[in-house]
């Protein structure tokens, strides 16, 4: 395998899509409407040191290059295998997200006995991400 002609076979537009995407998701997930008020409960935060975003200018700028380098990853990894379609990228997606996010933050935050509420809230949004920007990939192929 080439794996300079498997980057030239990524769909950059795709890719760009799923990048926003993952940012919106990230955005949504977290919100205090949705996960947000769990998660912060889960990290002992009230909602004001939530909503304070001081300061986090730099979290924000790794959560998009994250989210790029995540599409551009999974579109390599799609591209090399030939997976197309929607279906196939969300699932590839899904597989992806479970074997390499939720089991490593099952037994990071296990040790750090951290709560697994707060694990399941982390880990259900990296699946529904990867499940995604798979999806949104595979729709481009």
């Amino acid at each position: 395998m080439n794996w300079i002609t498997e980057i030239q076979n990524i769909n950059y537009i795709a890719v760009a899509i799923a990048t926003i995407t993952s940012y919106v998701l990230g955005f949504t997930w977290y919100h205090w409407a949705v996960f947000g008020e769990a998660w912060a409960s889960a990290l002992g935060m009230t909602k004001e040191e939530a909503d304070n975003t001081e300061g986090l200018g730099g979290a924000f700028i790794i959560s998009l290059i994250s989210g790029l380098t995540k599409s551009l990853c999974i579109g390599l990894l799609m591209a090399a295998a030939n997976i197309s379609g929607v279906l196939n990228g969300a699932f590839f997606g899904a597989i992806v997200a479970t074997v390499f996010i939720f089991t490593s933050l099952g037994y990071y935050n296990g040790f750090a006995r951290t709560s697994s509420k707060l694990t399941l809230i982390n880990s259900a949004h990296g699946i529904v991400e990867l499940t995604l920007i798979g999806a949104i990939i595979g729709i481009f192929s």
